[in-house]
């Protein structure tokens, strides 16, 4: 074999090394290279820590009835984002709630999707971050509490008015002493936030530390700081001190995941992108100290509460929206007055504002279910929408990619009764549905939508000009007989570290219309 064979091959070796795992040497000044996984477990045991290893697995739609078995719910995920679920080793003296076994698809047994926190423990996660996209983060939510939801405040009167008491305040299926509460712990650590610190966040080697201990955080920083770890690719999320941290059957129960939203190579089978969700390049080490630490919590909710958003105000805006109702109708022959178009199906319910405040601490207050909440978007929606009768809802809105309030935009149908994302709309292809050469006289409307949801899109390619989606009578999407809520998603504000503020942004509007006589 020659010298230059050998150099061949030896280059092969490294770039396998390098691009198809997670490396196990350290190559300073490589955007993918990291520490050895074997060295910094050494350095940790060395220590005196207890090291073991997780993995991550997809949640997708097809894992709706594993998790509607267990917890009565798919959660109301976003349909064209499956989530990356961290799974982790049970410690040998953990409590494993046989209720919540199982909530996002089955795991491997010894681990699980659900953990309690031991007050000395960390979660680590490092490796190479996905392809280029529009959004990508990582955090932790409380997921089950005992305790009871509060009846007695606005917000509960105020979900239970409009009739979905149920999703939001509700038990722990075979465990009542138990609520479901899938809150929001803190700010989440996502691409905006990565890249301002780091330099760069997207196909880059980054390290994240979960813990409810700052002593612990401390020790794991000068681990990785031994092994030439940059500071500024470290990053924390502090579990805050008013969580019950504890193994026992009485302590708060946890589970965190990976979003990771629009790819720009588009995301079909086989794109890098989705060969990172299947198996992304990433370790998951449970770390605890052998004997106990002089624990620092973090601080709790009250202290550390969720940092302020900002956005573009929609409110010039308003009347433009109002009149291109008008103009909808119209254009259908189906024409309202200008004070009622907007009442005729509704407005969009902005779900982080007052009086329903779904963000974590305010959820975590009465023990509302959050559902997967994020600072990271802003939500607005309207239930109640059967398709069994040939009904056809236009819905209005706000462009936030066009406003300056999103980095990507959702709309998506949801199924009311199985909690769950069926179908989504993303913000390029509500782009030119306002054109004024279809609905004349509408100020702004670059920046404003028309979408079409109804059963049969065919034959109404006129009225619609293409904007419409089939809803299908289909097991994962709206069955006859279910009914459907509407979902807008405005993610990552243009310069800034998190979603819009939604009191903002302008709500969107339906209007119920009739399908034309043939």
């Amino acid at each position: 074999m020659t010298r230059r064979t050998i150099l061949v091959l030896f280059l092969l070796i490294i770039s396998t090394i390098v691009w198809g795992a997670i490396p196990e040497c350290h190559a300073k000044g490589s955007e993918k290279a990291g520490i050895s996984v074997s060295q910094f477990t050494h350095d940790l045991k060395k220590s005196g820590f207890e090291v073991s290893s997780g993995y991550f697995q997809l949640w997708r739609i097809e894992d709706c009835p594993q998790s509607f078995k267990v917890m009565g719910t798919c959660y109301f995920n976003n349909p064209s984002a499956p989530y990356v679920m961290s799974v982790v080793p049970y410690w040998p003296n953990e409590f494993v709630d046989p209720a919540t076994k199982g909530a996002f698809g089955s795991t491997k047994p010894g681990y699980g999707t659900t953990f309690r926190f031991d007050p000395n423990e960390a979660i680590v996660i490092f490796g190479v971050l996905p392809p280029q996209a529009a959004y990508f983060g990582l955090q932790t939510y409380l997921f089950t509490r005992k305790d009871k939801y509060r009846t007695d405040n606005i917000t509960y009167r105020f979900i239970a008015r409009i009739g979905a008491k149920d999703v939001f305040f509700h038990t722990v299926p075979g465990r009542p002493e138990r609520i479901g509460s899938f809150d929001s712990l803190s700010n989440s650590n996502n691409n905006a936030v990565i890249e301002r610190q780091s330099g760069g966040s997207f196909n880059r080697f980054r390290y994240f530390i979960i813990t409810p201990s700052r002593y612990m955080d401390k020790q794991i920083r000068r681990v990785l700081r031994n092994l030439s770890v940059p500071p500024k690719d470290i990053f924390t999320e502090g579990i805050p001190s008013n969580m019950k941290i504890g193994l026992d059957a009485d302590a708060d129960d946890f589970v965190s995941g990976i979003r990771y939203s629009m790819p720009y190579d588009g995301g079909h089978e086989g794109a890098p992108s989705d060969t990172w969700r299947r198996n992304p390049p990433l370790v998951l080490l449970r770390i605890r100290g052998a004997q106990p630490h002089p624990t620092r919590p973090y601080p709790a909710w009250n202290e550390n509460s969720p940092e302020p958003r900002k956005a573009v105000s929609e409110e010039y805006l308003r009347s433009d929206l109002t009149r291109l109702a008008n103009k909808v109708s119209e254009s259908w022959g189906q024409p309202c007055a200008s004070a009622d178009c907007a009442d005729k199906s509704g407005s969009f319910i902005d779900t982080q504002s007052h009086p329903f405040n779904l963000v974590g601490p305010l959820c975590d207050d009465i023990g509302m279910d959050c559902l997967g909440d994020t600072q990271d978007a802003s939500y607005q929606f309207l239930g109640g929408f059967g398709f069994d009768n040939d009904e056809i809802y236009a819905v209005m809105g706000s462009l936030g990619t066009a406003t300056g309030n999103a980095t990507y935009v959702s709309l998506g149908v949801n199924n009311f009764r199985l909690r769950l994302g069926a179908a989504n709309i993303d913000g390029a292809k509500l782009m030119g549905s306002a054109n004024p050469k279809w609905y004349p006289g509408v100020n702004n409307s670059d920046k404003l939508y028309v979408y079409y949801f109804t059963r049969r899109c065919e034959g109404l390619e006129r009225l619609t000009h293409g904007f419409c989606l089939s809803v299908e009578d289909a097991e994962f999407v709206i069955p006859r007989g279910d009914k459907a809520s509407l979902v807008e998603r405005d993610y990552m504000a243009p310069g800034t570290l998190r979603g819009p503020d939604s009191r903002l942004t302008l709500p969107s509007l339906v209007l119920k219309l009739k399908r034309p006589a043939k």
